[in-house]
């Protein structure tokens, strides 16, 4: 039981970690704008798009499960906050050493 306890906190600590990094994302989208860093904000207006999907399937009866299906398959379907950081390196084009600009 205890096995499943500590399972489940450190289940909860990883979600909580995750919402507080997407509303601190979303908070700062009036600025990305006004530095006009359009990407950014796209990203990030994305993953509200796809956090509200997911909600709305999560409220469907049955959803839970749907959900959970979706976000173990579909790792495209998760919010940044919530991609595993090898995911995220990988969508990142690799830095050359050397720089044209320099």
């Amino acid at each position: 039981m205890k096995k499943h306890v500590k399972k489940f906190n450190r289940f909860s600590r990883h979600i909580g970690r995750g919402l507080n990094i997407e509303f601190r994302e979303t908070v700062a989208i009036p600025s990305l704008l006004r530095r006009r860093e359009y990407k950014k904000a796209g990203e990030q207006v994305l993953d509200l798009l796809r956090m509200a999907g997911l909600t709305i399937v999560w409220i469907v009866p049955g959803g839970a499960v749907i959900t959970t299906m979706i976000l173990k398959f579909s790792h495209k379907s998760r919010p940044s906050a919530f991609r595993p950081k090898e995911a995220e390196q990988e969508q990142k084009p690799p830095q050359s050493e050397t720089d044209p600009a320099a």
